[in-house]
């Protein structure tokens, strides 16, 4: 062999099946009976901040050794970061037991969980409670994202986060009530001076909801260092039930081709079953030479099977010794959509599972590893490598697993991934790249791309209600960083619609509005997804139907395409608050007190995002 390998030559007469698994002792926690719930959870930062500057952290008490030994070694022992946070300075959020429907930093489709979700058994209305002293540094209310959150500064420098909120009490509430009607505006963003609103531990300022991007009701929780950076809040002392382990559910093998990578979109791959025979101790992996890396596909719960949670804490290793450690406390949120370096995009499209890659490329900025030999293995043939995996959750709860992989001219071919015909392919280098095909023209910044790749596309049939044919604008499951610019050359009969043109992408029989301005004859819109596009216009007016009028009232807005953009509410012509969830489509309010009694003249008006508008005008008589 010509370079340090983690192998040990087996004899060619013999073939080796043994596994040998390490227990490990699980630490358990109390169990009590808690109703179930399943919150699906999309909540993320309103946050546009892209640019990003990286500060490598070297968190772990464990060292890798430069070069791996080629014998095997049953010795290998993990170890988890120290954990230095206070335990006793922050409370319980609430005042009942902790049960989690999402835990920090698992694994959300285009980011990382920024905290901990702690359920509140199916219904909105629970007190939240202020962890520790402290005073309000900033409040948002937002129909996405966190939807209405508070920020309160703490006197140990740190910050909790409180998403998803239903209302506000006290000093707060009309604090933002006070600022909503100053600025005319339902969704607000406010930052009170040091100390203009102070909090005491333990004290109820909110009331729990399901505001924002929330899937159901829950609270959102974090905990931020004094540097901004999330950090795990079940490191804090907070106590949680936890009595289950996680579980490695299914292990994926990479064939590390990188011109696989950049002309398809992944590495030839193969994915194996926890009850596989390779899995089972039953049968060896024998692999064609070469160079292979591996995926873990997993699932925690803490208390039930019904809430799927992620892992913070994974170990491989090859012939005993470490080949890759993921360990990660503590969190930079503007890192989030970096989850496409650390997942598998292409098996998250194709099997809908979320693998994540126990190895860091080149093109994975954060800091949560330390790897051997860049997380690869290489075999020759008659090469055997014992692989074995251990996942953690925080409480130590642990699962392990190992299969032997063998080098062998006869072996295994690992699978390449099913490609689609296309008319053009533009190789996107490291530096972005740009192309003209039929009327589109498509431009890929330097901080789009992870890693260069063969931009394919293709022309398909026009879609019913579309004025453009279909554009197949390369894979849907290869991801962007950031926003590419894409344009249309408008033929003149279509420049009548106006401002009303706008492009739209497809998701199976989804459609989803992207956007765009006119100027000229060119329609301009960016997009951070790939997948099918086509042009179309949006002149429809939303629709209004009430549900309840009077003193307080209620109704329903709904859009067609570009999505409601604007509501105002007035009494009268004068400006009052009407709040607004997009989930369920509901505009409500409240008259003021101060309004007088008698007839007042009520108007609503709703605006989607293509300046169509809709009104509901009636007499309110109090």
């Amino acid at each position: 062999m010509n370079r340090h390998t983690i192998v040990t030559r087996l004899n060619k007469n013999s073939i080796l099946y043994f596994i040998l698994l390490a227990g490990v002792i699980s630490l358990f926690a109390t169990c009590k009976n808690t109703p179930t719930e399943k919150v699906i959870d999309n909540d993320i930062e309103d946050s546009d901040a892209i640019e990003l500057v990286f500060e490598e952290i070297d968190d772990y008490t464990e060292s890798i050794p430069s070069k791996i030994s080629l014998t095997t070694s049953d010795n290998f022992r993990f170890t988890r970061n120290l954990n230095t946070y206070n335990q006793n300075y922050f409370r319980n959020p609430f005042d009942s037991a902790i049960y989690v429907s999402g835990t920090f930093c698992e694994l959300r489709g285009n980011h990382f969980h920024g905290g901990l979700d702690i359920r509140t058994g199916g219904r909105e209305g629970w007190s939240v409670l202020a962890v520790a002293d402290g005073y309000v540094e900033r409040v948002k209310v937002s129909t996405k994202g966190y939807g209405r959150v508070v920020y309160i500064r703490h006197t140990n420098g740190y910050t909790s986060v409180y998403g998803h909120l239903k209302s506000f009490n006290g000093p707060l509430a009309n604090y933002v009530k006070e600022a909503q009607y100053k600025s005319r505006k339902f969704e607000i963003e406010l930052y009170p001076k040091a100390g203009e609103i102070k909090v005491t531990k333990g004290q109820n300022f909110a009331v729990s909801g399901n505001t924002g991007g929330s899937g159901g009701p829950h609270l959102h929780f974090e905990i931020r260092n004094p540097k901004g950076k999330s950090t795990n809040p079940l490191l804090h002392g907070l106590p949680v039930v936890d009595n289950m382990k996680p579980e490695i559910k299914r292990v994926s093998v990479y064939e590390r081709n990188k011109e696989s990578l950049y002309t398809e979109g992944n590495y030839p791959y193969t994915t194996m079953s926890r009850w596989s025979d390779y899995l089972k101790s039953t049968k060896t992996l024998n692999l064609k030479p070469g160079n292979y890396s591996f995926g873990l596909y997993t699932d925690d719960y803490f208390t039930d099977k019904q809430n799927v949670l992620g892992i913070n804490y994974c170990w491989l290793t090859a012939n005993g010794k470490l080949l890759y450690q993921y360990q990660i406390e503590t969190f930079d949120f503007t890192q989030g959509r970096y989850i496409y370096t650390h997942t598998d995009p292409y098996l998250k499209w194709k099997d809908k599972k979320t693998y994540f890659r126990l190895f860091k490329e080149k093109f994975n900025p954060l800091p949560y590893y330390k790897q051997n030999q860049e997380g690869e293995i290489y075999l020759e043939d008659g090469d055997s490598v014992q692989m074995k995996l251990f996942i953690q959750d925080y409480a130590g709860n642990t699962d392990s697993s190992s299969w032997i992989v063998v080098g062998d001219t006869s072996g295994k071919k690992l699978n390449n991934l099913t490609s689609q015909n296309f008319e053009e392919k533009h190789r996107i280098g490291a530096n972005g790249g740009s192309f003209t095909f039929f009327e589109w023209s498509v431009s890929v910044t330097k901080k789009a791309v992870y890693h260069p790749f063969d931009f394919k596309v293709s022309i398909k049939p026009r879609k019913d209600k579309m004025l453009s044919k279909t554009l197949q604008m390369h894979y849907g499951y290869t991801p962007l960083h950031t926003y590419i610019n894409v344009k249309y050359t408008v033929p003149p009969k279509w420049l009548a619609y106006g401002n009303k043109l706008c492009a739209v992408s497809f998701d199976g029989k989804r459609t989803y509005y992207e956007g765009g301005s006119v100027k000229g004859n060119i329609l301009s819109f960016r997009t951070r997804s790939l997948g099918e596009y086509a042009i179309t216009y949006d002149n429809e007016s939303p629709v209004i139907k009430k549900v309840k009028f009077g003193h307080n009232f209620r109704f329903k807005a709904t859009d067609n395409l570009s999505g409601i953009s604007k509501i105002r509410c007035s009494l009268n012509d004068k400006w009052i608050l009407a709040e607004y969830e997009p989930k369920t489509n509901s505009i409500w309010g409240e008259i003021p007190a101060w309004i007088k009694k008698g007839s007042h003249k009520f108007k609503l008006t709703v605006t989607d995002a293509k300046g169509n508008k809709a009104e509901y005008q009636n007499n309110l008589t109090l």
